[in-house]
Order: C-alpha cells, then sequence, then structure tokens
C-alpha cells in the first residue's frame, strides 16, 4: 500500500509534469509559426515603403541612391534579397556589388537569368502578373533549405508599374527555433526536477501532521488517553488535531469515571453482600435459636433490600447516561408531587423526630415535565436531607416565583457540607466523609440521578451549605401556561 506521502508527491509531481508538458508542446507547436509569421509581417512592410518610394518617380531605370541605401541597409539586417520587377518580369532592380560578378566569375546577364528562373513557379509568376501582394514559402533546389517570398506591386495612377519580390531564407528562423528548443527542454528538465523537489517538501509539510495525528489516534485506540496532538496550525488539520485532543480528553475522563464507578460499585455491593453471608451462616449455625435468628433474617432482609435500591438505582442512572431513554412529558401539580414525597418519608423522618415545614399560598402550582421523574428528583434531596440532619431537626421546601420561573427550595440544618466538597457532590458515589458509615440504605447515587434529571429537564439546578448549619438544594422550573 503506498503511503499518503508518496501519493501526494506523486500526484504535486504529476500535476507539474502535465503543465510543463502542455507548455513545452505548446511552445514547440506554435514557436515556429510565430516566427515566420513575423517575418512575413517585416518583409511586407519593408516591401510596402519601397513600394512607396517608387510611386514618386518616373524613372524606374534610374533608382535614386535614397532608395538603394535603404534597400542595402535593411537587406544587411534581415539577411534578405530585394529584386525590383517590370509588370511583365523583366529584372529592373538587383542589390549585387560589383565584386561579387569577379569573385565567382560570372555575368550580370547569366546571374539575371538565374534570380528570374528562381521565381519560375507558376504561382508567383500568377501574382506578378495580375499584380497582388502574396507571401509563400518555398522549397530551395538545396535540400531543407526554405525561403519565404514576398511579392508587393508598384502601383502609380491605379495602373501597376512593376513588382517588388523580397526573399528571405527560413534557416537563420530555423536554427534559432532549434536553439530555444534546446534551451526549453533544459528548462523543462530542470524546473520538473525544482517542482518535484518543491512537490515532496509540500507533501512533506501536509501529511506530517496527519501522520501525527494517525500516531495519535492509534495511541488512543490502545488505551493511552494522555497522549496528545502538538500542531500549531490554524487550518482545517489544526482543527483535526485539537478534536482528537479534546477526544482523547473525554474519553481519558469517562475511562476513569468507568473505574472509578466500577471501584465503587464493587466496594458498595460488597458490604450488603457480606452482610448478607455472614447472617446467612449465623442462621445456618444457630438453627435452633428462633429470636436471633428471627433478628439475623432481617438483617438478611434489609441488606437484600439495600441491595436491590443500589443495583436498580446503578440501572437507572446508566440508562439516563446513556440517553436511552424518553421523558414523558405532562401537565401536573408540584405541590401533588411534594406532598405525596413527604408522605412516604414520614416515616424515616419520625425515626429522627424531624419535623417537615411546608407551606404555599396558590392552592394549585402546574409544571409542564416528566412527573415520575421530577418525584424521583424530589424524593432523593429530601432523603438526603433527612439523613443529613440532626435529630429533632427541620426539612423546610419552599416554592418561590422568580419572573417566569418557580424555585423549588429544599433546606436542611443537619451537618452541612464543606466548601471545597461542593463541586463534587453530584458525582457518583461521592462521600463528604469517607470515613462515616451509611446508616440510611441509600445507594450513593441519589444526587447523580438529580443531576441528570434536571439535566435532561434542562431545569437550573444548585446546592448550598454551610458545615453544621445545613444545607440547600434548589432547582427552577419555567411555569406551565
Amino acid at each position: 500500500m503506498k503511503s499518503l506521502l508518496s501519493k501526494s508527491w506523486l500526484g504535486i509531481t504529476s500535476l507539474v509534469l502535465i503543465i510543463l508538458l502542455l507548455t513545452w508542446l505548446f511552445q514547440v507547436g506554435f514557436l515556429n509559426e510565430f516566427y515566420v509569421n513575423e517575418r512575413k509581417n517585416i518583409l511586407l512592410k519593408e516591401g510596402n515603403k519601397i513600394s512607396s518610394f517608387f510611386t514618386e518617380t518616373d524613372n524606374y531605370n534610374n533608382i535614386s541612391q535614397q532608395i538603394i541605401d535603404e534597400i542595402e541597409s535593411w537587406e544587411s539586417s534581415y539577411n534578405a534579397r530585394i529584386i525590383i520587377t517590370d509588370p511583365k518580369g523583366k529584372l529592373i532592380f538587383y542589390n549585387v556589388p560589383r565584386q561579387f560578378f569577379r569573385d565567382y566569375k560570372i555575368s550580370p546577364e547569366r546571374f539575371k537569368k538565374s534570380i528570374l528562373d528562381s521565381y519560375n513557379d507558376p504561382e508567383i509568376l500568377s501574382n506578378l502578373l495580375k499584380g497582388k501582394t502574396f507571401t509563400i514559402q518555398k522549397e530551395s533546389s538545396r535540400p531543407n533549405r526554405k525561403s519565404i517570398i514576398v511579392g508587393v506591386p508598384i502601383i502609380k495612377d491605379k495602373e501597376i508599374v512593376g513588382n517588388i519580390i523580397i526573399t528571405s531564407p527560413l534557416a537563420p528562423i530555423e536554427e534559432t527555433i532549434s536553439i530555444l528548443k534546446k534551451q526549453l527542454s533544459i528548462i523543462t528538465f530542470i524546473s520538473l526536477l525544482i517542482g518535484s523537489i518543491l512537490a515532496l517538501l509540500f507533501a512533506k509539510y501536509f501529511t506530517k501532521p496527519i501522520l501525527k495525528i494517525t500516531e495519535t489516534a492509534r495511541k488512543i485506540a490502545k488505551g493511552d488517553f494522555s497522549a496528545n496532538v502538538q500542531l500549531n496550525l490554524k487550518d482545517e488539520i489544526g482543527t483535526l488535531g485539537d478534536t482528537i485532543n479534546n477526544m482523547a480528553k473525554q474519553l481519558g475522563q469517562i475511562e476513569g469515571f468507568r473505574r472509578e464507578f466500577i471501584a465503587n460499585t464493587s466496594h458498595e455491593l460488597k458490604t450488603p453482600i457480606s452482610l448478607i453471608r455472614a447472617y446467612s451462616e449465623l442462621v445456618k449455625d444457630n438453627i435452633n435459636e428462633i429470636n436471633e435468628n428471627t433478628e439475623y433474617l432481617q438483617i438478611i432482609i434489609d441488606e437484600s433490600k439495600r441491595l436491590n435500591s443500589m443495583v436498580e438505582d446503578i440501572l437507572y442512572l446508566s440508562k439516563m447516561e446513556s440517553g436511552y431513554y424518553k421523558l414523558d412529558l405532562e401537565k401536573f401539580s408540584l405541590e401533588e408531587v411534594i406532598n405525596n414525597v413527604i408522605d412516604k418519608l414520614s416515616f424515616f423522618a419520625s425515626k429522627k423526630n424531624i419535623e417537615f415545614n411546608f407551606k404555599i399560598n396558590e392552592d394549585k402550582i402546574s409544571i409542564y415535565g416528566d412527573k415520575q421523574k421530577i418525584h424521583q428528583v424530589i424524593y432523593n434531596i429530601v432523603n438526603n436531607a433527612i439523613n443529613h440532619s440532626f435529630d429533632n431537626g427541620q426539612v423546610t421546601i419552599r416554592i418561590i416565583h422568580i419572573n417566569n420561573l418557580i424555585r423549588v427550595e429544599i433546606i436542611d440544618n443537619g451537618i452541612g457540607i464543606p466548601k471545597e466538597d461542593l463541586p463534587y457532590i453530584w458525582d457518583r458515589f461521592y462521600k463528604v466523609d469517607k470515613s462515616r458509615k451509611r446508616e440510611s440504605s441509600g445507594s450513593g447515587l441519589g444526587m447523580a440521578i438529580v443531576k441528570n434529571i434536571l439535566k435532561a429537564h434542562n431545569y437550573s439546578y444548585g446546592i448550598e451549605s454551610e458545615t453544621n448549619k445545613g444545607t440547600k438544594v434548589w432547582f427552577e422550573v419555567p411555569k406551565s401556561r
């Protein structure tokens, strides 16, 4: 399997190669045409210029020195040859130094004939006779030698009085194009090499953080939730890294909760199970002692109930935290729910001689929510208030109207909670006094259940407490319309 780095490098390099290849093909394909067209335009421009000179004279056989100087200068600059003929194709002017005839031992007449023979082409002759401007490319008698031939008529008083023929070899252009092609090939190769190196660096730059994220994800998958992605990026990859870090943090917290939950559950379940086992053995050993056995059996029954209550609370809390439950929303009487809770807990309150104080100014206060779960909330809070109150104490339940909210407050004058323990009071199995034995049959999950139910309803809640003075737990419910 190819790595992400190799795939990225190959993809970027391929893209660079395609772009360079297209550029190279475009340049090579159009260079020749561009230079040839450019040369044709130059030749036509010069032909029209010379033609304008001749329209100003009546003696075509006696060309002024100005025109000759212009022709010589231009021929030298552009490596071209200019001849002038009459309308029938007879040679009037050609610029060849006398030294040329002596060096090559050729007569002017023979040279004229060779020039005319070189233009003995049906297309050229046809255009000359018709007095048309033309440009053609023609193969020379020598192999691989092409020339551009441009013809411009000399027109005076709407009459063709001659023709200007300019010939320029293509060899210099072809040599220039050949050099440019070689240079372009070298530049393309160097560009591809540089592009490939830059592509590798570019791919490494982008794949390095992804590889870091992958390595961190592997550590997290193995249970190392302390793993962290260190990226100083503000783009999408940086956001992904932050998401992985947050996920690791949350998974670490969940794992911590899980271990704590297992440890606490094991501890809480161990006590009633040990008691049940111990007293069962006592009953077995004292099978004939009816009075003692009755007491032992009652302890077994009480611990069984406590164990059952704890298991039910664990299942209830797990179900709520997993999200696999729905609120059964309805409109109901808050006063009715509170009175029902007081009735159920009056027996336990009477054992400690605790008095309930619940007064309401209105006949009926209705709220909208899950009646059974709100009942569970109030029951758990009031039960905690009873368990943590001093003997001969008081538990006060107040309903306060605040704008569009109904605030329920449950206050006791018991042992209170230290300030440093208040943030953790909603945690599962949390104990303010780790050494204090549980006097009630509570599971230690009551306030955790309260928190989850209130959060599911989107109700605000809180707790205030002062050591040895008491505790106030409150939650706020929207008024029902």
